[in-house]
């Protein structure tokens, strides 16, 4: 019984405007029509494992029940953080959830946020594993294919001496070398790439991080006061504050003496930055890579990315990064990518909104995008999910126009009910309590045109909510 515990409370800003805080890059289409959240939990499930327990930062909750619900998955849990506390809290606060409901489980903890295509084989494997590594906690570790910087080491000990020839006692843990350090590690052959995927049984991954982290170790368990809210498992709020935050391979692994090593050849990518990303596609013959509409004239080693039919040109450029993802474009050079932090500090300054939110917002109902703004003005298109409805609301210093452009929709106004299809419209005054809502078996999609002096999303007086919010 393998319980997966995927780990989706990263934030990504390496890869912004991409990945944004309220759209980061676990929730995003980079490979394929699924995002990467939802490959993670589809390998587990194909390949008979339980359903998986999603651990997620509380602002991103829907987002993550609706991508499930896309792909057909019922989750086992999805635990929320009310902040972030890196991994080892995350992880920790899942096996205690575990542990009420399957202590007899081997717990898989892993990334959202990574590109694996021959998972099967390992997950082959890994029953045979099973009752061979009872009392370790297993890792894996990737065979590189080259010096990279961007991910952490493991120096592979002695053989383990169990039945399966590949795995290893752990000597030590690098993180993220130089180049010329990565370049010794590979020609030396006894280092692998660390994959951030552990294994490990209940009892043991918490009796080992109760040695390693007892003061962490506490500060979870205080946290973990359990409670529903609709699909999602909250933990004690104040409690949670006082966590202190850590990765799982600083706070366990680099102090474990349970710590086992299983190599493999997986088909394995972290996209965590803009050159990994350009890593997992193929180029041209003058080494650029093209994802979308562009036309490149004597360029060579760059990386484009546009969305929205976006056509992007360039005349004689040379290893650049260039992404245009909703409202905002990114051009750099890429050796300039390390100093991402440094351009989100000054984008923060200046166009907070453009750090934070995508031009498309999800929402337990469905999502919206803006499709144009000024001061007095906003334009959005609203996509509604079947059986949906948003908050029965008003807004102080907006009108609203709703014209419906495909499906059919209920709107409440006051206490008046009616019905609207395609090419039908109505205007709401402010003040005025509305509601807009789905009844029927396929999406509907609105366009909402704002009129008023103040538009910001935090104008809206909530009666009645489906959510809780």
């Amino acid at each position: 019984m393998i319980l997966p515990i995927l780990l989706a409370g990263g934030s990504g800003t390496r890869l912004w405007p991409l990945s944004r805080q309220d759209r980061p890059k676990q929730f995003i289409q980079l490979v394929g029509q699924h995002s990467l959240l939802q490959k993670a939990a589809l390998r587990f499930v194909a390949n008979g494992c339980l359903p998986p327990v999603v651990v997620c930062s509380e602002q991103h909750r829907f987002m993550v029940a609706q991508q499930l619900l896309e792909i057909g998955v019922q989750a086992s849990a999805i635990i929320l953080e009310p902040s972030g506390k890196n991994t080892a809290p995350a992880a920790l606060v899942a096996a205690l959830w575990a542990q009420q409901h399957q202590p007899d489980a081997q717990l898989f903890f892993a990334p959202a946020d990574h590109a694996i295509s021959d998972f099967d084989t390992l997950l082959t494997r890994l029953h045979d594993l099973v009752p061979d590594v009872q009392n370790t906690l297993l890792v894996f570790g990737i065979t590189p294919t080259h010096a990279e910087t961007g991910f952490g080491y493991i120096h592979c000990g002695a053989h383990s001496g169990i039945s399966d020839d590949d795995v290893y006692h752990v000597e030590s843990f690098t993180e993220k070398p130089d180049l010329g350090r990565a370049q010794q590690y590979l020609e030396q052959g006894c280092y692998v790439w660390n994959s951030g995927m552990l294994m490990a049984g209940v009892d043991t991954f918490l009796t080992e991080f109760k040695r390693c982290r007892s003061e962490m170790y506490i500060q979870v368990e205080r946290a973990a006061n359990f409670s529903a809210d609709l699909d999602f498992i909250r933990v004690d709020q104040a409690m949670w504050q006082q966590v202190t935050s850590e990765s799982l391979d600083y706070a366990i692994l680099e102090n474990s003496d349970k710590l086992l090593v299983c190599l493999s050849t997986l088909h394995w990518f972290d996209l965590g930055s803009y050159e990994q990303l350009s890593r997992f596609y193929n180029a041209d013959n003058c080494n650029n890579v093209v994802l979308g509409e562009a036309v490149v004239v004597d360029g060579k080693d760059n990386f484009i990315y546009t969305e929205d039919n976006h056509l992007v040109t360039t005349l004689g450029i040379k290893g650049a990064v260039i992404i245009h993802s909703g409202d905002t474009t990114l051009v750099a050079s890429k050796d300039s990518l390390d100093d991402m932090p440094k351009l989100l500090n000054e984008v923060s300054a200046r166009f907070p909104e453009r750090r934070e939110f995508h031009k498309r917002t999800f929402r337990p109902w469905g999502q919206y995008e803006v499709l144009n703004e000024a001061d007095n003005y906003k334009v959005k298109r609203i996509t509604l999910s079947a059986h949906t409805r948003l908050s029965l609301q008003a807004h102080q210093h907006r009108s609203e126009h709703w014209v419906v452009v495909k499906g059919t929709v209920d709107v409440t106004v006051d206490e008046h009910l009616q019905t609207l299809q395609s090419g039908q419209s109505i205007y709401i005054q402010a003040g005025q309590r509305h509601r807009l809502a789905n009844t029927t078996d396929d999406i509907a999609v609105v366009i909402e045109v704002q009129n008023g002096e103040y538009l910001g999303e935090d104008d809206i007086v909530r009666f009645d909510d489906d959510y809780g919010r």
